[in-house]
């Protein structure tokens, strides 16, 4: 994970201490032992029984090269969060994801396809780690609410590869299916009796004190602490505070292992301590991991360096992170024992510390978690509003839709913006209905606040939720109100594309490029990446008069803005330059930008949405291209996408997709048997009824065509011409004039084909939109081709349509020759590794050499994400399942 959007000391294991470290040889032999053989080892004990230290000095015992991933838990954590932790906490060991990691964590969020194959793709990369053992340590699992975080951990358990460890460290019993690991013998469990010090390991944490009478009470320390290691610690510390106090500890009475026993002493530590120093540690205590930076910051105490050090050297209660810069973390119950100090002597203080707190943090769910506590709302959804795009680009809608959910119901019930960012989040999961309240009442909101720049960008996000609802008067209504007003750059895109979809659903296609054309030079002043995205054009606009140029615009602004981005919306750009150059004619081309937007389907696993369109761009390229087989293939497959939906959502859908099978059933050959099949599909019935709609009338038209009836099919099609621009989907307005005229041509008259036709072949020439023509298929174009129209068409008209039938001509009878997928196990066993790009045969080479991702992305000037989407490449297109076997691979066939 190149830039993790949590605090990176989650993932950063504890450093040993050379202070008072107590020599615990049985119990970290048993618990080495576990981490090399065991699926689960399970650490369960209260506070201060000394978990994480025994991690601390035990994993450094481990051989050479084992793996170890450690992430610190917190209570806000969710699935996707602790998913995140866990690729960044891989990435130094160079794990082969087949998928981009960065888009798992956002997948990790949903509790069914998409969490089951986050898990799956994890479970691969680990299988495939090159280390011969790896440990996955989840420290403080106590403190995870979240039950789909927790079903993760459970997940992670049940399929976790041999050569692997889970170690969960937690104060109460976990949740789970740890009886069957334990039934299995694949658990080693270390609970608090295990833990506590034995009378011998608590002399051994004594012997170096320099006072005799200390010395000498250590058998009373033993038992009124009953070994608990913390308690033992802070009875040494107070005693040394206080040396004379010899019923210190029988005012507690005996074997108080509790929060009150802790609090008493911690008194005892902090009230030996001089004043600067307790009231720094009092202030910093609000802070999760203390560096001297951020506890100048918010302590405002310049000596923060100095006061580190003097913890340190006290033994206090702190875990020293391994991380380039001095971090500290304070035990739970010495920040618990801090806190209630801080709210005692300091209280005044604490919404200030607060804020100091979230100013210096770079984890948007910690900042915003710091300004709830302060209780400062204005400025937690300041926060949230300025962080929300980057997290909803790269899937992080159940993140923003909590961080919404930990406001007060009160102050979010209220808020335009809370609300307007709850409706952008409903619209990314398609819940349409929830979107268009949200918006609705983010609107009332900003009204009551007198807010009007957050009402009109709501307005404007509203027209969009109108639109898959069908209510588009209302959208009208809301668009004539925000027209004649001066609004700001993003609000106006944002009515803009709602403006769009409005003229098209009218079949005003005429005014759609302009409009968009609008919109995308509002994009490039300077709109940031999301607005893009929320900005993206429909893919049936592809083909509308005018559009190609502005989409071209949209197409090139965005890649050039996501750059080396690990975004899914990469793979929707790309799709939509695809059928621009589709449309244009160039099919080559099509279909590389085609490929590419495949290559980051699977890699960033994309949207269905998204899975869809591309399937719909695939058949009908494979149309054009006479490849029948794959278009029924692909289109039986989507037929059965919405099965599991609504009665009407799949009625819809299925009246969707014989629209495509009535076409495509043309493209191919116009086959009537296959064409009465779809048509009786199609909700409207349109061979068994008069219905007179325009898209009933072209049925009729196409069926009579198959059928060899001239006269009917011309007939139909003329009376079509008029709306064929409010038609123009996927090429359908060229088309319909296409097909006209050759029905006009086979009914013998030309003058009137050639009035039909030209219009036609001008527009194909002049906005260079040949690929239109390709869905008329090659017998259609080559009948026209060959007809004699002398004067009836101009030469300039003539080479164009005699292009057409050259280029459809080809791409059917061979002329065209489409790239086809070797297998993997094929090419690796002949050893031919033709299928690599050159950027991937210096990845390879480098892996043969034994650099890790970072090296290569340095030596070769990419980003580590590059580095490892063609790590996946290369061991996808040769069949490999690690690195180490890349290598071998490279060494066997150099």
């Amino acid at each position: 994970m190149d830039t993790p959007r949590f605090a990176v000391t989650k993932i950063q294991p504890p450093r040993l201490r050379a202070l008072r470290v107590v020599e615990r040889v049985q119990l970290g032999a048993a618990l080495v032992q576990a981490l090399l053989t065991q699926r689960v080892v399970l650490l369960q004990a209260p506070a201060g029984f000394g978990k994480t230290a025994l991690l601390a000095t035990q994993w450094p015992q481990l051989p050479a090269g084992t793996a170890l991933a450690w992430v610190s838990l917190d209570e806000d954590d969710d699935a996707q969060r602790l998913y995140a932790c866990l690729v960044a906490a891989l990435e130094p060991y160079d794990v082969p994801w087949r998928t981009s990691p960065e888009a798992l964590i956002a997948l990790a969020t949903d509790e069914g396809a998409g969490s089951r194959r986050a898990v799956a793709e994890l479970h691969n990369a680990l299988a495939g780690a090159d280390a011969a053992h790896g440990v996955i340590v989840l420290d403080d699992l106590h403190r995870v609410q979240s039950a789909a975080a927790r079903a993760l951990v459970d997940a992670l358990i049940e399929r976790l590869p041999p050569q692997w460890t889970v170690v969960l460290s937690t104060r109460v019993p976990p949740e789970g299916a740890l009886a069957r690991w334990r039934a299995a013998g694949e658990l080693t469990e270390f609970d608090q009796a295990s833990l506590r010090f034995s009378a011998e390991e608590a002399a051994a944490l004594v012997a170096a004190e320099p006072s005799a009478p200390l010395r000498e009470r250590i058998a009373e320390l033993h038992e009124r602490t009953q070994g608990w290691p913390a308690g033992m610690q802070l009875c040494l510390a107070a005693l040394r505070a206080r040396p004379g106090g010899s019923g210190a500890l029988g005012a507690q009475g005996r074997g108080l292992l509790d929060r009150h026993l802790f609090d008493y002493l911690a008194s005892e530590v902090l009230a030996d301590m001089p004043a600067p120093l307790r009231d720094f540690l009092t202030r910093c205590s609000v802070l999760p991991e203390l560096t001297a930076g951020r506890c100048a910051s918010v302590s405002g105490d310049l000596h923060a360096a100095r006061w580190l050090d003097e913890i340190e050297r006290r033994g206090l209660f702190v875990t020293v992170l391994d991380a380039p810069e001095r971090t500290l973390v304070l035990h739970d119950l010495f920040r618990n024992a801090l806190d209630e100090r801080l709210l005692r002597e300091h209280a005044g203080e604490l919404p200030e510390l607060l804020r100091r707190a979230a100013a210096g943090e770079s984890d948007p769910l910690r900042r915003v978690g710091f300004l709830l506590r302060a209780g400062d709302w204005a400025r937690a959804e300041e926060a949230l509003d300025a962080n929300a795009p980057d997290l909803l680009l790269h899937g992080g809608v159940g993140e923003v839709q909590r961080l919404i959910g930990s406001f007060p119901a009160n102050w979010r019930d209220a808020s335009p913006r809370l609300l307007r960012l709850g409706g952008t989040a409903h619209c990314l999961r398609w819940n349409w209905a929830e979107m268009a309240r949200s918006f609705e009442g983010a609107i009332s909101a900003a009204r009551a606040a007198g807010a009007e720049d957050e009402q009109r960008l709501a307005q404007a996000y509203l027209t969009s939720a109108y639109y898959p609802l069908g209510r588009n008067e209302q959208a009208l209504a809301v668009l004539a109100e925000l027209a004649p007003l001066p609004l700001p750059p993003r609000t106006r895109a944002i009515a803009l594309i709602g403006e769009c979809s409005q003229l098209f659903r009218r079949g005003e296609h005429d005014r759609v490029p302009a409009a968009y054309a609008e919109l995308v030079t509002l994009l490039e002043r300077g709109e940031p990446l999301f607005t893009w995205w929320e900005c993206a054009p429909a893919s049936n606009w592809s083909t509308l008069r005018g559009m190609r140029p502005v989409l071209r615009r949209y197409v090139e602004g965005a890649l050039a803005r996501i750059g080396e981005r690990a975004l899914p919306m990469r793979a929707e750009v790309q799709l939509q330059r695809a059928f621009v150059a589709l449309w244009s004619g160039e099919v080559d081309a099509a279909l590389e930008f085609a490929a590419s937007a495949r290559d980051d389907l699977k890699w960033f696993a994309c949207s269905g949405e998204t899975e869809v369109s591309l399937q719909l761009f695939e058949m009908i390229s494979d149309a054009i291209r006479g490849r029948a087989d794959n278009v029924w293939a692909r289109l039986d497959e989507l037929w059965t996408r919405e099965d599991r939906g609504t009665e009407e959502r799949r009625n819809q859908w299925h009246h969707h997709m014989s629209v495509y099978g009535v076409r495509l059933n043309d493209v191919l050959g116009g086959n009537p048997q296959r064409l009465r099949r779809w048509a009786a599909t199609l909700t409207d019935r349109p061979l068994e009824s008069d219905t007179a709609t325009p898209r009933a009338e072209l049925v009729r038209a196409r069926h009579a065509a198959a059928e060899g009836r001239w006269a009917d099919a011309a007939a139909g099609f003329v009376r079509l011409l008029p709306q064929a621009p409010r038609m123009d989907v996927m090429g359908q307005a060229i088309e319909i004039r296409i097909r006209a005229a050759h029905a006009l041509l086979r009914d013998a008259h030309i003058a009137q084909a050639a009035e039909a036709l030209a219009p036609a072949l001008e527009r194909m020439q002049v906005e260079g939109e040949r690929g239109h023509a390709l869905m008329c298929g090659p017998d259609v174009l080559g009948t026209l081709a060959e007809a004699r129209w002398g004067a009836a068409l101009s030469d300039e008209l003539l080479a164009e349509l005699h292009g057409a039938a050259q280029l459809a001509a080809a791409l059917r009878g061979g002329g065209y020759k489409a790239p086809t997928a070797t297998p993997a196990a094929t090419a690796a066993s002949a050893g031919d590794d033709a299928l690599l790009s050159s950027r991937e045969r210096e990845v390879l080479a480098l892996i043969g050499a034994g650099d890790s991702n970072k090296v290569i992305a340095r030596t070769l000037d990419i980003s580590p994400h590059t580095v490892k989407r063609h790590v996946a490449n290369i061991l996808d297109k040769l069949g490999l399942a690690s690195r180490g076997q890349a290598s071998a691979w490279l060494h066997a066939n150099a």
